[in-house]
């Protein structure tokens, strides 16, 4: 087996530098639904951690919880949209003539390009977290899915962009088997149906 280069100062200044281009980023979705100045990916990824990190919560409560491995799950988290900082936010309707097989393989490949040099272990994560049948990485697809669809609520009520196909969409409320994650949908679309959603920052 090969040893793994040393994890080096330059190499985690590198990583990072290469990381920050998130921050610059927005969200494609929302920019093809004419919301101005939307969301960037880094934020959606911050928000992505949090959301996680709460389903953990939640699924401690479970009667029987769950083996969950906490520090795996924020790890993905963070990681799960890293790839963006090279091949940038593809929209869905440039992925659907790309073809989404494309798309996944070259997110790969920018993921081995960014973390091969640094960590073989936050490599092997990212794959684990592409793969989705451990419990940490159905979590945090679902948790990615909660934070964009809280997020078109959001701009909703805020008088932003046309995001009605956001609602028309299914794979946008999928809970990947967590009665947890189902709920949290469940009340977001009776928000939507109501109109109801809270309006302010500070209630």
């Amino acid at each position: 087996m090969t040893t793994p280069a040393p994890l080096t100062p330059d190499a985690i200044i590198a990583l990072i530098r290469q990381a920050d281009r998130l921050e610059a980023f927005p969200r494609a979705g929302f920019v093809l639904s004419r919301v101005p100045m939307p969301e960037s990916v880094a934020a959606h990824a911050y928000g992505v951690c949090l959301t996680a990190m709460l389903l953990g919560e939640a699924l401690a409560e479970r009667p029987d919880p769950p083996a969950l491995d906490r520090a795996l799950l924020l790890e993905m988290a963070i990681l799960h949209d890293l790839s963006e900082a090279v091949t940038t936010d593809i929209p869905w309707p440039v992925k659907r003539f790309i073809g989404r097989q494309h798309v996944k393989e070259a997110e790969h490949r920018a993921a081995e390009h960014l973390l091969a040099p640094v960590s073989p272990r936050l490599l092997a994560i990212v794959a684990r977290y592409e793969a989705g049948s451990c419990l940490e990485s159905r979590t945090v697809h679902a948790a990615d899915r909660i934070q964009m669809m809280i997020k078109v609520l959001q701009y909703e009520t805020a008088g932003l962009g046309d995001l009605r196909r956001f609602w028309l969409q299914e794979a946008n409320f999928n809970d990947h088997g967590l009665p947890e994650a189902r709920a949290i949908f469940d009340r977001l679309k009776a928000h939507h149906a109501a109109g109801d959603w809270p309006v302010g920052d500070f209630d």
